[in-house]
Formats: structure tokens, C-alpha cells, sequence
């Protein structure tokens, strides 16, 4: 990739950055009938911006002894326990870090990894703006080879790496092609080093393919 082409990527990855910090949102859930989401039945997984704040409300809804906490799955980049509370409590959370997070009640959910999260779980998305919530983040030269960081959202499903050969004006036809496949991935963020692309692939361009979605 040219230096120019590189320093654009960076350079645009920062400035959404600041963009989302500037233009954070707070979004409401309601934790009720032993769900999280929009009372009186229905189940939400946001996808919020970086920088976005998630409010949980804890509803009348279930028996009035009954407690819920939203506690973030082990292992996560981001983390959060609202500890266990009743009808009325409230408690926020703000994420300031790309990739899907995964959450449940501690006494009526349980933690099993990736979003196997079960029962009483949920998982929130955290994109840039605009972007799909699996997304090339950095691309930086490493002699003639091209380190590609991108976000796996920790959905422990398959993440392909494609690639189109940029053309000598700068341009980028749509023939993508899958380079790297990840089979299960559980993690947030993954590095593949594309050993001869800046000779190859003077302008690539790289995208995420999750298979199915």
C-alpha cells in the first residue's frame, strides 16, 4: 500500500474515533421478565458507537424479590457488573472499545463464552459510526508486507480477511477475494500479516466477510 494510502487509513480511523466521542448517545434497556431489551416481551442486542453509553432500568415487571445484575462475560476487552438489584435501580455504562460484548444475570443467565451466554443474556455491539460491527481498524506497513488488524466481535463464528488489488490510477474494483479465515474466533481483535502485498498489492483494500451474515 502507498505510504499516502496507509496514512489515509490511520488517519480516518482516528477521526471517527473523535467523531463518535463527540457525538456519544446513551442508549436505553429495560431488564424485565427475567430479559433484557423493551418490556413487555421483547429482546434487544444493541449496536451502539464507540463511545456510547448503555443504560439498564430494572423494571416492576418480575416478582418483586426477584434480583438481576447485567455482569459482562470473562475475558472481554470491556467489562461491567451492575451487581444484584430490584425494581427501580439503574445503572450505565460506557464503551470505549470496538468489538461485541457479551452479558448475562448472574443468577439467571450463565457465562458461556463467545455469545453462548445463555438464559438471561444479551451481547451489545460496538461499531464506528456507520460500520458494520466486523471491521478492517488499521492497516500499517511492515517492510513489503502489510499487518491488517481487524475487529472478530468475539461471535466465535468464521472471519474472512478479503482483499482487492488496487489498480495503478488508486482505484479498487469489487473483486474481492477471501485471503485468511479464521474458523471460531472468541477474541475482539485479530492481526494477519500479508507477507508481499505492499509489491503485490500496491493500493489493496481489505474487508471483513463473516459467512452467513
Amino acid at each position: 500500500m502507498k505510504t499516502a494510502a496507509k496514512s489515509l487509513v490511520v488517519s480516518v480511523c482516528a477521526l471517527l474515533w473523535y467523531a463518535a466521542t463527540a457525538l456519544a448517545a446513551t442508549n436505553t434497556l429495560y431488564v424485565f421478565n427475567f430479559d433484557f431489551g423493551i418490556p413487555p416481551s421483547t429482546h434487544v442486542d444493541p449496536v451502539i458507537n464507540l463511545g456510547d453509553t448503555v443504560t439498564w432500568i430494572w423494571t416492576n415487571t418480575s416478582p418483586p424479590a426477584t434480583s438481576h445484575s447485567t455482569t459482562a462475560a470473562a475475558g472481554q476487552l470491556d467489562s461491567w457488573d451492575s451487581g444484584l438489584h430490584g425494581g427501580g435501580f439503574t445503572y450505565s455504562h460506557t464503551f470505549n472499545e470496538l468489538g461485541t460484548f457479551n452479558y448475562y444475570c448472574t443468577v439467571h443467565g450463565f457465562d458461556g463464552g463467545c455469545r453462548s451466554v445463555g438464559a438471561m443474556a444479551g451481547y451489545v455491539a460496538v461499531v464506528l459510526p456507520g460500520a458494520p460491527p466486523y471491521q478492517v481498524i488499521g492497516v500499517t506497513q511492515q517492510g513489503n508486507d502489510l499487518l491488517v488488524t481487524w475487529v472478530t466481535g468475539g461471535i466465535c463464528q468464521s472471519n474472512i480477511l478479503q482483499r482487492a488489488p488496487g489498480t495503478p490510477d488508486g482505484s479498487y474494483p469489487s473483486n474481492f477475494t477471501d485471503v485468511f479465515t479464521i474458523p471460531s474466533t472468541d477474541g475482539n481483535t485479530t492481526n494477519y500479516l500479508d507477507v508481499g502485498a505492499v509489491t503485490d498489492f500496491p493500493s489493496a483494500y481489505y474487508r471483513v466477510r463473516i459467512p452467513g451474515q
